[in-house]
């Protein structure tokens, strides 16, 4: 099939790749080579058997196109789909520290055919069910050499914040995964100092640059005496998600069966599950099908999301995310797109968070609201927490004329003007309701 510019999504991150640009079409993904010689290597590359080794190590996987065919271009490539695309700051330092491991496994099974990543940052990773994938197979590159720039690359952008993490300070490790290209942490690192010390051992691979397989081995087994220090339980580590059924498919609390039959019913594609916790509704979604993004601002949260996924091979894509604090657009031209963009989804699940954004941080209820607007599609599955709720009333916090059925109601009906409700659960002194603000005229919560 061919296709002319108009009928594609260009990647604005590729405008830098020399070797091509990547696109989507649909829900696939393309890299139109645009190097008569790039397209001659990567021909030849995916031909070799080899090349599954490298696959398995994580490098995303790749194969010519018998169906695209860009004009002006050499080659159509099609990579495994992504569903959702991470930032180094929504990444744990355990999750940056696999991303590292990852990138280096992969660098040392393409040295040892004579080939390199030319690049060693980590925009270039993203996770599928729990696991790193390098998505630049544009970086591949014919080479026995690794350049000292590749060394200096990965010192600034992953050794640094490893280290951080290592040496129990993640806080400060999360602050520098934030910076992009510059900024107090990066320059603070690559002062004299922190280079003739803590990257003594880091520097000293310099001398086998040529020697690609050998400096592979070493820096791997640097990363291995580095691995981030455990992050121990945090506030809501404890907090009871699931009840007395261990089936996700088959709950028995009020709330577990709404937020089931929502989703039975919309059967939604991609599900944004804010203030994820360990995960309950995450796998609950996930096994109805959906491609899940779990956000939390607990990295214990979010480490155990990633084990969930990891151990029982579920589209879930963990992420370290402050709910009132999206991540901004980053890089060259702010091309690389905020996570309103990215983790955009058909529905977004805000249970038991709510009265945490709205009284306790004080953020206004239009503004918790707007914020879910901005990632869903087709609709909130909301858990409103009234203010004769035993937890909240013991807060003894000021309750916002608006913070209502009511105002919740107003705010979302912008978008979503079809609303339902569940009947009250008032059990042991809780107060609350469970909401659906959609599109659809009919809702059947049997369905």
């Amino acid at each position: 099939m061919s296709t002319t510019s108009q009928d594609i999504e260009f990647a604005p991150t590729s405008v830098m790749d020399r070797a091509g640009k990547v696109f989507f079409h649909g829900n696939r993904v393309y890299r139109a080579i645009l190097s008569r010689e790039d397209a001659e290597i990567y021909r030849d590359l995916l031909r070799r058997e080899w090349i599954n080794e490298v696959f398995s190590q994580g490098l995303v996987r790749t194969w010519v196109s018998d169906d695209m065919l860009l004009p002006g271009s050499f080659l159509t490539l099609e990579h495994e789909h992504i569903p959702f695309e991470t930032h180094p700051a929504e990444n744990t330092s355990y999750m940056h520290w696999l991303s590292a491991k990852t990138l280096v496994r992969v660098c040392l099974a393409l040295s040892e055919k004579g080939f390199l990543l030319k690049d060693a940052h980590p925009w270039n990773v993203m996770f599928k069910m729990g696991s790193p994938v390098i998505i630049d197979f544009g970086s591949i590159v014919k080479s026995g050499r690794v350049s000292q720039g590749w060394l200096d690359e990965f010192r600034r952008y992953f050794a640094a914040p490893v280290w951080l993490a290592h040496t129990r300070w993640h806080r400060y490790a999360a602050e520098y995964r934030r910076q992009h290209g510059a900024g107090f942490a990066i320059n603070a690192f690559e002062s004299r100092l922190p280079a003739r010390t803590i990257f003594r051992g880091l520097n000293l691979l310099s001398r086998y640059l040529d020697a690609p397989t050998e400096f592979f081995s070493r820096l791997d087994c640097w990363l291995d005496k580095h691995k981030p220090v455990t992050v121990g339980k945090e506030v809501w580590a404890d907090y009871q998600q699931s009840g007395a059924s261990s089936d996700h498919l088959a709950p028995d609390s009020p709330k577990q069966l709404f937020v089931l039959d929502i989703l039975k019913g919309e059967r939604p594609l991609k599900v944004l599950d804010f203030a994820a916790n360990k995960g309950y509704y995450s796998v609950l979604a996930a096994r109805l099908g959906a491609s899940v993004v779990a956000c939390d601002y607990e990295p214990y949260c979010v480490d155990y999301c990633l084990s969930l996924a990891q151990e029982q091979k579920l589209p879930i894509t963990p992420a370290l995310l402050d709910f009132s604090r999206p991540t901004p657009c980053y890089g060259i031209g702010l091309y690389g797109r905020n996570s309103y963009q990215r983790f955009r989804s058909d529905v977004v699940l805000a249970l038991g968070l709510v009265h945490h954004v709205c009284l306790r941080q004080r953020i206004p209820v239009e503004v918790f609201c707007d914020i879910c607007l901005e990632y869903a599609d087709k609709g909130v599955i909301l858990e409103y927490v009234d203010a004769a709720d035993k937890h909240v009333a013991s807060w003894n916090v000021p309750i916002p004329a608006d913070y209502s059925i009511e105002g919740l109601t107003k705010f979302f009906s912008r978008k979503f003007p079809v609303l339902v409700m569940s009947q009250p659960i008032t059990t042991d002194g809780l107060n609350r309701v469970m909401m659906y603000f959609g599109t659809r005229k009919e809702y059947d919560l049997s369905a």
